[in-house]
């Protein structure tokens, strides 16, 4: 029997594969961080490739994975971990600027410039100047012939809390990616929404396909000694919801989930 021939993207996702694993498995910064190059080389060399457009990665399950149904964006996201357990993030940007059947790939580095940013929450971000994450869904709202990619992405952020990040991903006229979306909730507008609750919790974010609205737990401190402590944040019972309209995101508060699909 002759021998199986492997393509090129799946030895490069059998060595990413392995780069992963063998980073999430070590407690030795030094071998972390080279892996972690190693990863960002090999990662970084094949995406650029516009025949990796439609690639699954299937193996690679421990990254955030985003490829949308308009066949437009791809966008992978990973963590690292420190012995110290602080984390950083990574990712890459995927935009399709051909058609279904010849992908064109502009492609963008995802550079995390979280640390030290003040009111990311009011920013417009670039690639370049990134709220790292791991992005793990979206959802597509159009308007006006604009594509409006909305990203729920996760956080570790400490051992006491957690955050997830409800983010807008926009392409301008030159195909340039923007994060920034525009969110009018109860006492200020905002360009994304950050939630932070402790890290022994788990919250919701779900599209209802029956109120046609993204929902999510509504967060509350454990006892009001606590308010602005986020570490003792959690659900509370109700649910908030973001209604899409002419491009922007209106909170509408104590929305009725409870067949929440």
């Amino acid at each position: 029997m002759g021998q199986t021939t492997i393509s090129p993207f799946q030895q490069t996702e059998d060595k990413l594969k392995l780069y992963f694993r063998q980073m999430y498995a070590s407690e030795n910064d030094n071998s972390i961080d080279s892996l972690n190059s190693l990863i960002i080389e090999e990662f970084s060399s094949v995406l650029k490739n516009p025949k990796s457009f439609y690639c699954a990665w299937d193996s690679l399950n421990m990254i955030g994975q985003i490829h949308t149904e308009d066949k437009k964006l791809n966008i992978y996201s990973w963590y690292v971990r420190n012995s110290k357990g602080k984390f950083s993030y990574f990712g890459y940007i995927q935009y399709n600027i051909g058609t279904r059947k010849k992908p064109e790939v502009s492609f963008y580095p995802l550079i995390n410039k979280s640390k030290g940013m003040k009111n990311p929450e009011m920013l417009n971000l670039s690639p370049e100047n990134w709220l790292g994450c791991v992005y793990y869904k979206t959802y597509v709202f159009t308007y006006k012939r604009q594509s409006y990619y909305t990203l729920l992405g996760y956080d570790f952020n400490n051992d006491f809390s957690s955050k997830k990040i409800i983010e807008v991903l926009l392409f301008d006229k030159e195909g340039v990616p923007v994060f920034g979306g525009d969110f009018h909730l109860e006492l200020q507008n905002v360009k994304r929404m950050i939630l932070e609750y402790s890290a022994q919790l788990v919250i919701s974010i779900k599209f209802d396909e029956k109120l046609q609205m993204i929902v999510l737990d509504h967060l509350a401190p454990f006892e009001p000694m606590f308010t602005g402590n986020y570490r003792f944040y959690g659900p509370d019972g109700s649910y908030d919801g973001l209604k899409f309209q002419k491009g922007s995101f209106l909170l509408q508060k104590d929305v009725d989930a409870r067949n929440l699909q």
